[in-house]
């Protein structure tokens, strides 16, 4: 009782601080995004230490990485605010769709050109280390940067592009499928969904998590916060997200696993650590905004051929 307990206490709280964090402002956003990005780094990097050799340099390689990922996050966070330029506002809708091109030109850059050379100075940090297997500490401090900062830099995008709505609307869905498929699998839970990985995660409670989230999703249509999105396309992103976050808990629970450990951290009392509360949203959120983009493609296809058949 005394457990439930601490879990749903802390799970109020968290939702809380996520709600407001979200919602406030942009600068709310970008300080609550900001300590989820170097809060995961740092649990990153302390339970994977077991597994990197220790450099020679006097920069740790942990707050090297952490330091230039929230320049990077925070570099991210300016381009994606800057206010919309290129074509004036015209009643025409090619033209309007042009204009979103040219507006989103710079925002682009974190992912194209500034993550890619974070990088390789990761690569290059190793050169002075004087460690006897360079290319396995380079691994390890790679996958820090694909699993937590790009996700992270492409809610930027989201945010900014889809509103803080929208941005929680993704973490809805992605709560209620852990939820539901948990309670579906400890009611009716009999066949393992991945035991070598995790064996307390059944079939049964995947399908359980599947129904309620579709459910969820098929009437996010009615909220005119969200985008304005069709049951359909909802549906379409529930699924993403589904399959996504599936894996996303099954990957962090293979590094657990992998490291002998139960949880990742404990900032939640009764839940975990970042990486425990967030393996499913940075395993999500890159398939999110690509099933996104592929949306938005399929509206400006429409749009010209509406332009064309006038």
């Amino acid at each position: 009782m005394k457990t439930l307990f601490t879990r749903t206490a802390s799970g109020i709280v968290f939702l809380a601080i996520m709600v407001a964090g979200i919602l406030w402002n942009q600068y709310s956003f970008a300080l609550l995004f900001t300590i989820i990005l170097a809060g995961t780094l740092n649990e990153y990097f302390n339970i994977t230490a077991v597994k990197r050799e220790a450099g020679k340099v006097k920069i740790p390689v942990k707050w090297f990485v952490i330091v230039l990922s929230v320049i990077v996050y925070l570099k991210s966070f300016v381009l994606s605010s800057l206010p919309a330029s290129g074509l004036p506002d015209l009643d025409n809708k090619l033209l309007a769709f042009f204009q979103v091109l040219l507006r989103l030109r710079d925002t682009n850059l974190p992912m194209d050109a500034i993550v890619p050379g974070l990088v390789f100075i990761i690569f290059a940090y190793e050169l002075f280390t004087g460690s006897e297997n360079p290319f396995a500490n380079i691994g390890w401090n790679v996958i820090a940067i694909f699993w937590v900062l790009v996700p992270i830099v492409l809610t930027n995008q989201l945010y900014f592009q889809h509103g803080g709505a929208f941005l929680l609307a993704v973490f809805a869905l992605i709560w209620i499928y852990d939820s539901a498929s948990y309670a579906s699998g400890s009611l009716f839970g009999k066949h393992p969904l991945f035991p070598r990985v995790s064996p307390k995660k059944t079939i049964e409670g995947m399908i359980g998590g599947v129904f309620f989230t579709l459910l969820f999703a098929f009437f996010f249509n009615l909220c005119p916060y969200l985008g304005g999105y069709s049951n359909i396309e909802w549906i379409v992103i529930a699924v993403v997200i589904i399959f996504a976050a599936t894996f996303g808990d099954l990957v962090e629970s293979l590094l657990k696993r992998s490291l002998n450990l139960k949880d990742s951290g404990s900032i939640m009392p009764g839940h975990g650590g970042f990486l425990d509360r967030f393996d499913a949203y940075f395993f999500t959120i890159p398939f999110v905004v690509a099933v996104l983009w592929m949306i938005a493609q399929v509206h400006n296809m429409l749009l010209i051929f509406d332009y064309l058949n006038k």
